[in-house]
């Protein structure tokens, strides 16, 4: 049993922990969404009211496994994944799967792969603050479903949508979303297009290694 998995069933047994400082990054302060599933989230997205909605090819809502030990947030779907309706497709995915299996996560049986916003903004724009809202709420549902140990988002946006910070101060710590402990770093995106980032990019990968060898 991992500690996470210990705070969390002495938690659902009304036991508090009295042991000095418990690193609150290790408490899960939310319940599973009663009544939802994953597949039913995801069903939801072919009948929103969101304006992008209407503009984006495919909506993605997530892939991997569930409850995932890593669960990645991008900002929203490259355009290859836009326009085959399959997530971690095209070269964005790609580096992705090459980035997380550098420090031996495998996609396949630990991380779940999630966006803040499930619909690509019309040429990639940035997203409005009413999208970033909408995505937000959407993505709130996934992570108490999802149920991950550990955050890792990519780029600005989704720093500053989950913590209202820039991604700089995002990535020079450990910060904590709902009780969950979040990495930060380059959006895949952005390191294709700027390869003298991806340093720094490995740099806060081997933070979150390092945390993980720490909590297993």
């Amino acid at each position: 049993m991992t500690i996470f998995q210990k705070l969390s069933w002495m938690q659902q047994m009304g036991i508090r922990v009295l042991c000095g400082e418990v690193p609150h990054a290790l408490e899960r302060s939310k319940k599973p969404v009663k009544g939802a599933s994953l597949a039913e989230l995801d069903k939801s997205l072919n009948h929103s009211k969101s304006a992008l909605s209407a503009t984006a090819t495919h909506p993605i809502g997530g892939t991997g496994m569930v409850p995932a030990k890593v669960m990645c947030v991008l900002e929203m779907p490259s355009a290859g994944e836009d326009k085959t309706g399959q997530p971690l497709s095209g070269p964005e995915g790609e580096l992705l799967q090459k980035m997380l299996s550098a420090i031996g996560l495998d996609t396949d049986t630990q991380t779940y792969v999630s966006y803040l916003s499930p619909w690509r903004s019309p040429g990639s724009r940035v997203l409005t603050s009413t999208e970033i809202q909408e995505g937000k709420a959407l993505l709130d549902k996934r992570i108490r479903l999802v149920q991950p140990q550990i955050l890792l988002v990519f780029g600005m946006s989704v720093a500053r949508a989950l913590l209202s910070v820039p991604l700089g101060e995002a990535r020079s710590k450990v910060h904590v979303y709902q009780g969950i402990p979040v990495f930060a770093t380059f959006a895949p995106n952005f390191l294709i297009k700027n390869t003298a980032y991806k340093k720094q990019a490995w740099a806060d990968l081997k933070k979150l290694a390092t945390f993980l060898e720490k909590h297993p």
